[in-house]
């Protein structure tokens, strides 16, 4: 039973050593987010600058279609112009040309001031994307080498799986199943010393004495009643 409990508390160990792997390798992702951040948000900016100056001459193309099409109407009416000879109709048709005048400049005026915007916004987008590279090109080693410490981790935490696999298997099924259960309860542990003042080592609820003889005697796994961890001798774990 002394050699039951002393496979169990090696299994206890190799979990506790998996799970601290297992923390270590979680670290890993803030970390890493932290250190790409910087990238991230210029990753981000530079979409936004893409998207915009995209929108920008979208807009651009459209507002020179719109004043081409006013140019064409503006000489179909110069063309009508010619041909009125009625004083009304003549005021009318200046008129009408006046206000398409008008509008092909406010046309190509806006078209104008969108190409400028798009011209800012390129070089901006420009000095952005050199900025990206730089600071990927600064941060490229860091997050090469903890890269490789998370790779690592994952070796370390696929060896220990194995470690523990290959020492589970040797183990009695009913005694491994117990120790799954309990150790799946709230406390993750499966099992702690009985003191020796007659207390379980976890919750140190004080056992009677009757079932500290039979922790100390060691011929069956107890459990304390109040935890539900199992037992041993205080001692036999060191």
């Amino acid at each position: 039973m002394q050699d039951l409990r002393s496979a169990l508390l090696a299994l206890q160990d190799l979990d506790e050593e998996i799970a601290r792997a297992e923390q270590k390798l979680k670290e890993f992702e803030p970390q890493l987010k932290s250190l790409e951040e910087p990238a991230s948000t210029l990753e981000s900016e530079i979409a936004m600058q893409r998207s915009r100056l995209e929108e920008m001459r979208t807009e651009t193309r459209r507002l020179e279609r719109g004043a081409e099409q006013k140019r064409d109407r503006l000489r179909a009416y110069e063309e009508r112009l010619l041909r009125i000879r009625n004083a009304r109709e003549d005021a009318a048709a200046r008129t009408e040309l006046d206000l398409i005048r008008r509008a092909t400049e406010a046309d190509e005026t806006e078209a104008l001031e969108m190409m400028e915007q798009s011209r800012r916004t390129d070089l901006k987008l420009d000095d952005l994307e050199k900025q990206l590279a730089r600071v990927k090109a600064d941060l490229s080693p860091r997050r090469e080498a903890l890269l490789q410490e998370r790779s690592a981790a994952e070796t370390e935490i696929g060896v220990l799986r194995d470690r523990r696999e290959n020492h589970a298997v040797r183990l009695d099924k009913n005694s491994l199943r117990l120790y799954e259960r309990v150790r799946a309860g709230r406390s993750r542990v499966a099992l702690a010393p009985l003191t020796n003042e007659g207390a379980c080592g976890n919750c140190f609820n004080i056992l009677p004495i009757q079932e500290q003889a039979e922790v100390r005697g060691g011929q069956t796994l107890k459990r304390c009643e109040a935890c539900g961890v199992i037992l041993y001798p205080q001692g036999d774990g060191s």
